[in-house]
């Protein structure tokens, strides 16, 4: 009994880890959360800059943070402090995550396969750590951001953040932090473009940065070398793009999705149950 118990939660556990290989591939779209005085407009491009596909989102207004993992975007708004979801394959509202206590708007976010990273919009210089059930792990504050700072990213085991708001202030400056805060690298890279930088996203390789006046992305490399600029195509929307994404299970492989952890976590409650009851039912057997 116990051996067949411990390959079930085995299989679950590989299942889990399949379906997260599955789901890993090359990055070849990019996300974008546009600022507006309406819904978060989540927007794909491929990179070239075409567009691909276009969402009017069901929830906040004043669109900010962006973070796809596999079919699913997570998306924040400046006007209110809830973590929603969207399935854009089904074109599915999966409605609000969780909130962040005490923040009455959010900026940019990013995932490091275990937890969420959401800046905060309230005018502070505070990075919320989030479980994907809506835990507060661990606020980070950044030296360098002097609040409103609109450009968050993990990479390499690292947060990379702009300096202040994009949308004010010229060409940003982005720095290199570790996940405690710690001040790693001063200027990592300034924006391209003068009049505006806000989201970055990172596919492994190359940094992504919004123009956001410009609707178009510059592309650095890793040591913060400019390499060119991706106009963006915009449908006719008003594209504001406050923040980026790439799939994150393209780049983090082999991690669960945030969907996932919950679906462990009852596997191996169940593994652990029924571990007990072997065993009282070994104990009987022994003492009858």
């Amino acid at each position: 009994m116990a051996t067949r118990v411990i390959m079930a939660g085995l299989s679950l556990a590989a299942a889990v880890t399949l379906a997260t290989s599955a789901h890993a591939s090359s990055v070849t779209t990019i996300w974008g959360n546009s600022a507006s005085s309406g819904a978060p407009l989540l927007q794909e491009w491929d990179l070239s800059g075409n567009l691909l596909d276009t969402i009017h989102a069901p929830h906040g207004f004043n669109g900010r943070g962006v973070v796809q993992v596999g079919n699913i975007l997570y998306y924040t708004s400046a006007g209110a402090n809830g973590v929603y979801a969207y399935n854009f394959v089904t074109n599915t509202d999966l409605g609000t995550v969780f909130t962040v206590a005490g923040s009455s708007g959010l900026a940019t976010m990013a995932w490091d396969g275990h937890a969420f990273y959401i800046g905060d919009y309230s005018g502070t210089n505070n990075v919320y750590k989030y479980s994907p059930t809506g835990t507060l792990l661990q606020t980070i504050p950044l030296s360098q951001c002097s609040s409103f700072c609109d450009g968050l990213e993990y990479a390499n085991g690292h947060l990379v953040s702009n300096r202040y708001d994009g949308g004010a202030g010229g060409a940003n400056t982005y720095d290199v932090y570790d996940l405690n805060g710690n001040l790693l690298q001063s200027a990592l890279m300034t924006g391209h473009d003068s009049s505006g930088n806000t989201g970055i996203a990172f596919d492994g390789t190359d940094y992504y940065v919004s123009n956001i006046f410009h609707q178009s992305l510059s592309v650095y490399d890793s040591s913060g070398n400019y390499l060119h600029d991706i106009t963006l195509q915009t449908g006719g929307n008003p594209t504001f793009v406050e923040d980026l994404s790439v799939n994150y299970t393209a780049v983090l492989t082999g991690v669960p999705e945030p969907g996932s952890w919950a679906l462990m976590l009852l596997g191996v409650g169940s593994l652990g149950v029924s571990l007990r009851a072997s065993r009282r039912k070994a104990a009987l057997a022994t003492t009858a």
